[in-house]
């Protein structure tokens, strides 16, 4: 058992730790929903883009793909031939905050093995850096969905999120998608704090 530790003891601590350092993050978004909507009941439903102008946007497709998953999940299905019954549409966008995130002073850690003998020792150890000691720009990131009938153009449902942090809006936009869709279409007339972990 000692020879086994002296071999691999170290490189399991390695990995451990590395496995900590690259958890998933939560993030915390403010949910808002206002709706007339049914239990979905696999009525077919087409992405659009809130702004005509990017509805052929690569990243709008990126996006529309994210929000499209979900809304099969949630019980719809796309449009098959013919025109949907719903239209989604999405608008999505962010503001630089007129504040920096001050990341405070780097740190490190580090992992120490050793084990010896009457003659001999044997030590290994780990150090890396983890933080960033430059300020980062923070961002207010914002995501909405309205879904309205086809047939008559009546809004059935209206959700936005917001959250904020320093990541960009392709980053964020996992996370937004995924609070919103949380329970959904969730309760109308409510905002709540919803933490996402995509």
């Amino acid at each position: 058992m000692k020879i086994l530790w002296q071999k691999f003891g170290p490189v399991a601590l390695i990995i451990i730790v590395l496995s900590l350092a690259g958890c998933g993050k939560t993030i915390v978004s403010d949910v808002t929903r206002f709706h007339n909507l049914p239990a979905p009941a696999a009525e077919t439903i087409e992405v659009m883009s809130l702004d005509p102008a990017l509805q052929n946007s690569l990243e709008f497709g990126q996006y529309a793909e994210l929000v499209g998953n979900h809304l099969g999940t949630a019980g719809y299905k796309p449009p098959q031939g013919s025109p949907s019954r719903l239209i989604a549409k999405i608008s999505y966008g962010q503001r630089a905050t007129d504040t920096l995130i001050d990341n405070g002073p780097r740190s490190s850690v580090g992992i120490g093995v050793g084990s010896g003998g009457r003659h001999s020792s044997v030590g290994i150890g780990l150090s890396f850096p983890i933080g960033n000691n430059e300020p980062q720009q923070d961002y207010i990131r914002m995501f909405s969905l309205e879904i309205f009938r086809r047939s008559d153009g009546v809004k059935l449902y209206e959700g936005q999120v917001t959250n904020r942090g320093s990541e960009g809006l392709p980053l964020a936009m996992p996370y937004l998608v995924d609070a919103l869709f949380q329970n959904f279409p969730g309760e109308s007339g409510t905002s709540n704090k919803i933490k996402a972990t995509p």
